[in-house]
């Protein structure tokens, strides 16, 4: 058993995956192969500053996502948009393009659970 807080694990600036870096946008690894030996999942924290839009990408894993503060909208390259805040949840299935704006003067804060993909 592991049991940290998550103020102990870095806040990193937060990168797409294909490398693009997204301004305003901070991300915690908190628990992951590399620091937990966690195989299966890992569990992240991004912090969204005030006014932050993260542009249309994609993923080949699921997101599992928990909102923890703040109010913001998901959005996705078919036009459909869905505001959500503390206490939502929101799923997002592997490779559909999706963003996400911070729509409040606070930070809009989530966790996001991915699954490791086998090679």
């Amino acid at each position: 058993m592991r049991i940290k807080n998550y103020r102990q694990v870095e806040n990193k600036p937060a990168v797409l995956s294909d490398g693009t870096p997204v301004e305003n946008v901070y991300v915690r690894w908190l628990i992951d192969k590399e620091h937990d030996g966690a195989n299966n999942f890992a569990m992240r924290r991004f912090e969204l500053r005030a006014e932050t839009n993260v542009p249309l990408h994609s993923h080949s894993q699921d997101h599992e996502i928990y909102i923890l503060s703040g109010k913001g909208k998901f959005f996705n390259d078919s036009g459909e948009e869905k505001i959500v805040e503390r206490g939502d949840v929101v799923y997002i299935p592997p490779n559909e393009k999706h963003g996400i704006k911070n729509l409040g003067q606070e930070d809009f804060i989530f966790l996001c659970l991915i699954p490791y993909l086998n090679k």
